[in-house]
């Protein structure tokens, strides 16, 4: 597979951000809303189709207003899986798709784009990012794993798909150690201000 050619992007952007007191995507990290990062990194990775599941009309018209197509996401409550169903299943015509937080604001464009690249020369059918802390997302899947991504339930991401399937993974380590942190609660976020 080509590292551009055949690849979807899905931005899961649909969460309820219950903790954080209002929709952290929207909450302004380092002079823009965290969204704009993860839209930002997006667009770099040269796919054949990005786009973003969402259910907030703010976040929406955001999105909207960037030229980047939405996925809206009508019963967000359904959890994390409902959306990663959705972004799966509008992105059928794809060899893999990559399925990444909207809530990461320290990962790095360099670290993506090797998780991207390492994935397209391995012989690999999935890959994602780990950091010192964390391993699962974003994660890249290949159109072997679309089916059994669309039949996630409930608020489980897909790493579960990850796990089970550690022999066809390849990991590929972050730059830096906390890149895969993601953002929330407004602590947590002004926390990460400063790093």
């Amino acid at each position: 597979m080509s590292a551009v050619c055949r690849l979807g992007v899905v931005i899961l952007a649909a969460g309820s951000s219950s903790r954080f007191g209002g929709n952290k995507l929207l909450a302004h990290f380092r002079g823009r809303p965290v969204i704009e990062h993860a839209l930002e990194l997006a667009s770099a990775c040269g796919a054949a189709r990005m786009a973003v599941v969402a259910a907030d009309p703010d976040l929406i018209t955001l999105v909207l207003s960037r030229g980047i197509e939405v996925i809206v996401n009508d019963a967000p409550s359904l959890g994390q899986a409902h959306s990663i169903v959705l972004g799966v299943s509008a992105m059928e015509d794809m060899e893999a798709v990559l399925l990444m937080a909207a809530d990461q604001p320290l990962l790095t464009r360099e670290s993506m784009m090797q998780l991207i690249s390492r994935y397209a020369l391995s012989e690999k059918g999935l890959a994602c990012l780990s950091d010192a802390t964390h391993f699962g997302n974003p994660a890249v899947f290949s159109r072997a794993y679309f089916g059994a991504l669309k039949q996630l339930k409930g608020d489980r991401g897909a790493k579960s798909l990850l796990k089970q399937h550690g022999h066809d993974l390849l990991i590929v380590r972050c730059a830096g150690d906390m890149e895969l942190f993601d953002v929330d609660t407004k602590e947590a976020l002004k926390a990460l201000e400063s790093r």
